[in-house]
């Protein structure tokens, strides 16, 4: 098989798929690497990659096909596209952060007719049989999934799981991954599997998924941008700045301008952090109060995060969310807004003021556990957050306004805003759930994806056969 790999600006990813590229050589397969731009050369040189003849990059490719005015009939060919589904993750992350926000229109609409015609080229001349990636998150993984589904190809994802110690593989961004959990919960239980969720389901409220403890994103300290590898890092982004053409490097922008960046935004998440502490509501007023109150539980998403803006890009905005679900709910039932440890600060401390202020609305420290909270909850209110998956798992209802794996689960309602006003009629006697985890962790392989050095040979080989065991078995399902 002919497998391309994709590359971009994801720390380590880069040597993590190198690592695996070469196992899979290593099993008859022939790996070409996409990368979105020269910029990964100097950020994270890698001489087998950035030199190799199977490497593709698209910023030359756009360099060389870019036109100051697109042809109106070209333009016309991509109307079967949304401008959403290709950008969003991208703009959602540039809005964020405020950076690489002064292309002009005919720029992006060049980015997304080129796109498409460097991986339909590619994928036909390089006769590709599968892209392996992380799950659909960015505009060029998006790319890369439409020319899968046009040319009858298939997309491999690598994604943590809500298990630990798993991961999924992903094929779609949602639609085959929810008739695939419907699929395997149609074979019968065995007793194994009973004797597993009895324990997962014991353990829940102290059990971290993997990706939350391998992310770092709670760590807001100043020292965190001070340290040596950052100011070496910042200098690589000055220097390379020389080195290659970056008015192409569209998911970036100017590298002259990172490092103020990543400095303005780590500055902003240590005041809004130490500004907001005084906007969350007591722990021991927490105490009492949840005792005696009726509230649901709404957990606060990190931003920007594929999660929501490739999932739920209607429910991006936190603070449109927190208040359209106070307004629709009845008086005497409360919204405790439970800020999320990797999202402290994120939001400007006017957020956290606003939030506070709302009449049926407490703002709960992200160093509350959740989980406990939920217990004393009539329920969980969510976009598509873990906390809801959890919240089952605590035998409490979900209300979902997105798109999830877990979307169809017994006692998962999907609603919007306007439903809630009659959230006491959606209550119902909850419903076993047994199968539908049972259903995920069949979903799932053992194993976690350490996106970091990794010293255990075993470990691509292990990843490798799970995947090329993932691809047969599609094909399989094809056939």
């Amino acid at each position: 098989m002919n497998i391309l790999i994709l590359i971009n600006s994801a720390p380590n990813y880069k040597y993590f798929f190198h690592e695996l590229g070469k196992e899979i050589e290593s099993r008859g397969h022939q790996v070409f690497y996409a990368v979105d731009s020269h910029r990964s050369k100097f950020l994270e040189p890698l001489k087998a990659v950035d030199e190799g003849s199977n490497t593709i990059f698209f910023d030359s490719f756009l360099e060389k096909n870019f036109k100051e005015n697109l042809d109106i009939a070209q333009i016309n060919e991509h109307k079967d596209s949304f401008w959403g589904d290709y950008f969003y993750s991208d703009f959602d992350r540039f809005l964020v952060h405020d950076f690489n926000l002064d292309k002009n229109k005919n720029y992006w609409l060049n980015v997304k007719v080129n796109l498409d015609l460097f991986f339909e080229q590619v994928m036909k001349e390089k006769k590709i049989d599968i892209v392996l990636y992380e799950h659909i998150s960015n505009s060029f993984a998006y790319a890369a999934y439409q020319q899968c589904k046009a040319l009858g190809k298939k997309y491999v994802g690598l994604m943590g799981s809500r298990l630990p110690n798993h991961f999924e593989i992903q094929n779609s961004i949602i639609d085959d991954e929810v008739k695939k959990l419907e699929k395997l919960s149609q074979a019968p239980i065995t007793q194994d599997e009973k004797e597993w969720f009895e324990g997962y389901k014991k353990s829940i409220v102290d059990i971290q998924p993997d990706y939350m403890k391998q992310n770092g994103l709670d760590n807001v300290s100043l020292g965190r941008i001070v340290k040596v590898a950052k100011f070496l890092k910042a200098i690589r982004f000055f220097t390379m700045g020389f080195k290659y053409n970056y008015f192409y490097d569209y998911q970036f922008g100017n590298p002259f301008k990172v490092p103020f960046k990543a400095l303005r935004v780590n500055y902003k998440r240590f005041v809004n952090t130490k500004k907001s502490q005084k906007y969350y509501i007591n722990n021991d007023e927490l105490e009492l109060a949840s005792q005696k109150e009726d509230f649901y539980v709404y957990p606060i998403h990190y931003h920007p995060e594929s999660s929501t803006s490739v999932l739920a890009p209607e429910y991006t905005n936190e603070y449109s969310n927190i208040i359209n679900i106070a307004n629709n709910l009845p008086f005497g039932t409360y919204l405790y807004v439970k800020d999320h440890k990797s999202a402290k600060g994120v939001q400007d401390h006017s957020f956290y003021k606003k939030v506070s202020a709302l009449p049926n609305v407490r703002l709960v420290n992200f160093d509350v556990n959740i989980k406990k909270l939920i217990l004393k909850s009539k329920g969980v209110i969510t976009v598509n957050s873990t906390a809801g998956y959890e919240a089952l798992l605590l035998n409490k209802p979900v209300y979902l306004f997105g798109r999830v794996f877990y979307e169809n689960f017994n006692n998962v309602y999907k609603v919007k805003f306007q439903d809630l006003r009659s959230i006491h009629l959606i209550n119902q006697d909850f419903k076993p759930i047994e199968l539908n985890f049972i259903s995920y962790k069949r979903y799932c392989y053992n194993g976690c994806i350490k996106i970091s050095a990794i010293k255990d040979s075993c470990y691509f080989e292990n990843i490798s056969e799970i995947i090329l065991r993932n691809v047969d078995g599609m094909t399989d399902e094809a056939n």
